[in-house]
């Protein structure tokens, strides 16, 4: 798939109007037992907070729209994982690794890392990340736990996780925070766009059978979005006249395609299992109906001179709900929620593939 020039027109979908269902939070049963989550800044809730890192979103101007204030999330307000919590009916998000305390770790943790990559060395020059092995291994540290408050009986602690929804956003910071740095990573030289792609979904692949031989059985994936048109991409790379960065979309393009390749090959080794994607790319080129116009290519935030992050205490647009950026790679809460309502519940054939995540929570798998 070629995404040149028109697509910019319609990159406002992020931010898909769709049922934006009232902001009081009626609670019922939770729709899974228990959310685990991995991925990068479009997740992390404050993994990052205490490492030595530039990849932080602990001051002002972040979180000045969430009701506990800043709270490390790459946003004004909500990220995209915690209005999936919402909807699946959690009272509270989903904590971080770093700062379980108080919270019932049974019902989920949050691993994401700012600047990880699947790769372990992606976001390193940023500082100290969690890469998305690491993220395994901290995992493994909460199942630890979970089994000994279940007696140490294995049984029945793999018996609850595999009710359990995972989610798996990461995979932009391997271009972002790798590839297209080539002052500090070596990989554009050693692969070609196709090769890099390849390598990336194989390393991707054994970290997914890893989590599925730990007991996750219904998986989310979340595809790469549109990177070259990200208002960081735009001011960094050469546009050629074009409205976005095609040559980073399409080479985010092939590891999306290698990604939905890998749900096939998943789902048709592990009958017992439910792997999906989310296409954030086709998400992010196919406009609803009666969409408002959205101010998708420029940040809401005062960013910084590298034109990423918000300068701290800087200034911030009035009106948050009508950016799709809130600064140059992350989206504004409004931009999050429209793709989480996208990916909970598609609305167009192939927003998700083969489900929805509704569909994912509600399967009845073997055991």
């Amino acid at each position: 798939m070629n995404m040149k020039s028109h697509i910019w027109y319609s990159i406002v979908v992020y931010v898909i109007v769709l049922s934006l269902e009232g902001k009081s939070r009626v609670f019922g049963e939770p729709r899974a037992p228990c959310y685990f989550i991995f991925g990068d800044s479009l997740s992390d809730n404050g993994n990052n907070n205490n490492l030595v890192t530039r990849a932080k979103a602990n001051y002002i101007p972040y979180g000045i729209d969430f009701p506990e204030g800043t709270t490390r999330r790459f946003s004004n307000g909500g990220n995209v994982v915690d209005f999936i919590a919402e909807k699946l009916n959690f009272s509270n998000y989903i904590p971080p690794f770093m700062n379980t305390r108080g919270f019932n770790i049974a019902q989920g943790v949050n691993y994401a890392s700012g600047a990880a990559g699947i790769r372990k060395e992606t976001g390193r020059a940023q500082g100290q990340v969690i890469s998305m092995d690491e993220q395994l291994r901290n995992h493994n540290l909460i199942i630890r736990q979970i089994r000994q408050s279940m007696r140490n009986n294995d049984s029945a602690t793999m018996t609850y996780l595999k009710q359990c929804l995972y989610m798996v956003e990461i995979g932009s910071n391997d271009y972002l925070n790798n590839y297209y740095v080539p002052s500090f990573y070596p990989t554009s030289s050693l692969f070609s766009t196709q090769e890099y792609a390849n390598v990336l979904i194989q390393q991707l692949s054994s970290q997914l059978k890893s989590l599925y031989c730990k007991g996750a059985r219904k998986i989310a994936t979340f595809g790469v979005g549109l990177l070259g048109c990200t208002p960081y991409a735009r001011a960094t790379f050469e546009t050629n006249g074009s409205p976005c960065v095609d040559n980073i979309n399409d080479a985010t393009q092939l590891f999306n395609i290698g990604l939905k390749s890998l749900v096939d090959q998943l789902n048709s080794r592990y009958n017992d299992a439910k792997f999906t994607m989310i296409d954030v790319a086709q998400i992010s080129t196919v406009q609803p109906p009666n969409q408002g116009q959205i101010i998708s290519d420029v940040p809401c935030c005062e960013v910084q001179s590298d034109n990423v992050q918000c300068v701290p205490f800087g200034r911030v647009c009035g009106n948050r709900s009508g950016y799709l950026f809130y600064d140059g790679v992350h989206q504004t809460a409004f931009g999050y929620e429209g793709l989480a309502n996208r990916s909970f519940i598609a609305q167009f054939p192939n927003d998700t593939y083969p489900c929805d995540i509704q569909q994912l929570v509600q399967l009845k798998l073997p055991s």
